[in-house]
């Protein structure tokens, strides 16, 4: 392909080679195994197969152009593509996150770099590893992997299934499932590849016996649900953007899914639809509510926090800046505009929110039990899905929990 580049916006394409030339031309296997090692020493790989998975599928293939971050506020991204070399291809075979596409709406070129926000990238590979050891996969097994992108986590769960055809892998977007597929298709892999919203997509009932999804998902659809076969797994990033919660979700037999989440979490994009994305939520309405409170800066900083703010406050997106007088602020905004802030001056700290949806009563209440409990982390909860609801409990499903807004 030739580069297609219009100005102000990110090339779509870089120049490259067929992806079946890059197999034989790029000697990527020493890398490779070096790679799968690494995840080996950390322990996110610890089955034999995965990590045959992992020395035996050229990531290379998948990410024949990408962009490295370059710092700067607003991000400064570099491309990189197979004329770089070595640039290009060693950065491929570390643990590393590459962002594959820059939303066009926002992206901006100066002096050969680019500014936007990532629409889409190849997953972190310990994230990967962790998520497949997590999906069990058995060599019979039927598979749904959501969120194709660039299609390298396809190709590893299609090296450990006795054929390609039992392998479904969709995403929303057709440029990267057309793409996925010819790289897929260069080094001998067919699986069944769908441009649909795996999330809404009527799947056959009790059709897969393991399910991956890489995209966030704010709750699990009922289709989503039904489509795990009896004994059969799901496992997903839930409650974007403030979450990085990873659940491990089983079928059970009365026909619930049920599981905790890993204790070491893992976030990806929120999930697209077919429409524009909607800009980011803007704070409005007049103050309604305010007062002094006890919730700590700090206590934004926690993940494992903002995961309980994130499943009980849908859509919530924090906001972190200064107030008129230079004083340190954190704000949620929901998605409707409703917003609630804390502003921090020295010990103190103080609230203030918009109408009468009790933002800060839940961040407040919330935080109360936090510490009460001696801030858990993300493996002592887990989630209950049935067609009726979502629950969060607490160490187990039969303890404390709570009924999560849908």
């Amino acid at each position: 392909m030739g580069m297609a580049q219009q100005s102000g916006n990110p090339p779509s394409c870089f120049d490259r080679s067929h992806p079946g030339e890059l197999v034989s031309q790029v000697n990527w296997k020493p890398l490779a195994e070096n790679l799968a090692s690494v995840l080996e020493g950390s322990d996110d790989l610890v089955s034999p197969h995965w990590k045959q998975a992992f020395e035996e599928v050229p990531r290379h293939i998948f990410v024949p152009r990408y962009f490295q971050n370059q710092g700067g506020v607003p991000t400064r991204w570099k491309p990189l593509d197979t004329a770089d070399g070595g640039d290009w291809l060693n950065p491929i075979y570390t643990n590393a996150t590459l962002v594959t596409r820059l939303d066009p709406e926002t992206a901006k070129s100066a002096d050969g770099l680019f500014t936007g926000v990532p629409t889409s990238s190849s997953t972190q590979p310990s994230l990967t590893a962790r998520m497949l050891e997590a999906l069990d996969v058995q060599p019979g097994d039927w598979v749904l992997d959501g969120g194709t992108g660039t299609g390298y986590q396809t190709a590893l769960i299609a090296h450990r299934l006795e054929s390609a055809d039992q392998l479904v892998t969709a995403d929303i977007d057709p440029d990267l499932t057309s793409e996925a597929l010819l790289n897929l298709e260069a080094i001998g892999i067919t699986p069944n590849v769908l441009t649909v919203d795996v999330r809404d997509w009527t799947w056959p009932p009790e059709s897969f016996d393991k399910v991956i999804i890489t995209c966030a998902l704010p709750r699990i659809t009922e289709t989503l649900r039904s489509a795990v076969a009896p004994g059969g797994r799901l496992v997903a990033n839930l409650f974007p953007p403030l979450s990085g919660g990873l659940a491990v979700l089983d079928r059970m037999p009365d026909g619930s899914l049920e599981g905790r989440f890993q204790a070491g979490g893992g976030s990806f994009m929120a999930a697209r639809t077919t429409a524009p994305a909607p800009p980011p939520p803007l704070a409005s309405g007049p103050v309604g509510a305010q007062g002094e409170t006890h919730v700590p800066v700090t206590a934004f900083d926690s993940y494992h926090f903002t995961f309980l703010l994130a499943s009980t406050l849908p859509g919530a997106v924090l906001q972190y800046g200064t107030d008129d007088e230079g004083h340190t602020m954190r704000r949620l905004v929901m998605p409707d505009g409703a917003w609630a802030e804390g502003i921090f001056v020295g010990e103190q700290t103080r609230f203030r929110e918009t109408g009468d949806r009790g933002i800060w009563d839940t961040i407040e209440s919330w935080w109360g039990w936090f510490v009460d409990h001696d801030m858990p982390k993300w493996d002592r909860f887990g989630l209950s899905v049935s067609d009726e609801e979502h629950r969060l409990w607490y160490e187990t499903p039969e303890g404390l929990s709570w009924r999560l807004p849908a």
